[in-house]
């Protein structure tokens, strides 16, 4: 028993170093992006510790807010896109202040939708909610890029994928709404010049 943990270990650790290796600020990822038609899914950035207790949406002073990394993180996202030229159609968050702020400091502008709120709330029809970001992904068909800026778990139940604070994953619609994931980036990755 020993001898099949430790090799399942050991081939876990190997492919998550691969996975973390690949392609993670690939300039024809870039390319891409600058051609427009994409979305780009976002986990906000990193954040204080913790909600405290008395938490509530529509209050920030009560919420689990970007500490000043992620505030930096933010920016430096928002300076790699600028530095490239990247088009930016719309820029889509959740209501929760730490999306709304990483869209903000990133881009310049933002417009919450709620679908993207956070699936770990109460209440919440998971995959119903899952389904409306999904066609909304796999229907677009802008010139510039989407931007959506939401929490890990809406992006593992939409993607199959788990990301760090402020990691993004490009996403190109097959305008039948479906997509297939390009790349993963994330911001200790990226040059802003």
């Amino acid at each position: 028993m020993h001898q099949h943990t430790r090799i399942f270990t050991i081939l876990f650790c190997i492919a998550i170093i691969a996975y973390s290796h690949i392609g993670y600020s690939d300039e024809d990822v870039w390319a891409k992006l600058k051609r427009g038609g994409h979305v780009v899914l976002m986990r906000h950035v990193t954040t204080e510790v913790g909600d405290p207790v008395a938490f509530d949406v529509n209050d920030c002073s009560v919420q689990r807010n970007l500490s000043p990394f992620g505030r930096e993180e933010a920016e430096i996202i928002g300076q790699a896109f600028r530095a490239r030229s990247i088009p930016v159609a719309k820029v889509l968050s959740s209501h929760y202040c730490r999306c709304e702020e990483t869209a903000e400091l990133a881009f310049g502008r933002v417009t919450t939708w709620q679908p993207l709120d956070t699936l770990s709330a109460p209440g919440k029809d998971i995959r119903a909610l899952t389904e409306v970001v999904a066609k909304r992904i796999g229907a677009y068909a802008g010139n510039g890029n989407l931007i959506m800026v939401t929490h890990r778990r809406n992006i593992l139940w939409l993607t199959h994928e788990t990301n760090e604070p402020g990691g993004f994953l490009v996403l190109k619609p097959d305008h039948k709404g479906g997509f297939d994931i390009v790349e993963y980036l994330i911001p200790d990755e990226l040059e802003t010049n």
